[in-house]
């Protein structure tokens, strides 16, 4: 009975840790994102300036979020060398945010 408690107490203290990890990913992609990405993009990324995508449509996959925001595609500019690789997986991860609220 008291394996069963403990296993139930750790698997709590698991689940809740998770989540705020992807809470802190995605507080930390949101701030990336308004310093960064919001002059373009928009808060709501839809503005499409300087012919900027909107972002609630992206059919990119994680990856090539990634890959698009570290080496700047078009317009955009390559950010590797502005913010560091954690950073830049944050604001990948938090663009999903985005389509979820359009």
């Amino acid at each position: 009975m008291n394996q069963i408690l403990a296993l139930i107490i750790l698997g709590s203290f698991w689940a809740c840790g998770n989540t705020g990890l992807e809470s802190a990913e995605n507080n930390e992609g949101k701030q990336v994102y308004k310093t960064y990405c919001v002059a373009c993009h928009g808060a709501d990324g839809k503005l499409k300036l300087n012919d900027s995508p909107d972002l609630t449509f992206s059919l990119m996959t994680l990856e090539e979020r990634i890959k698009n925001i570290t080496e700047g595609g078009s317009m955009m500019p390559a950010f590797s060398e502005v913010i560091s690789e954690e950073q830049i997986k944050s604001v990948a991860v938090y663009l999903d945010q985005l389509k979820k609220s359009n």
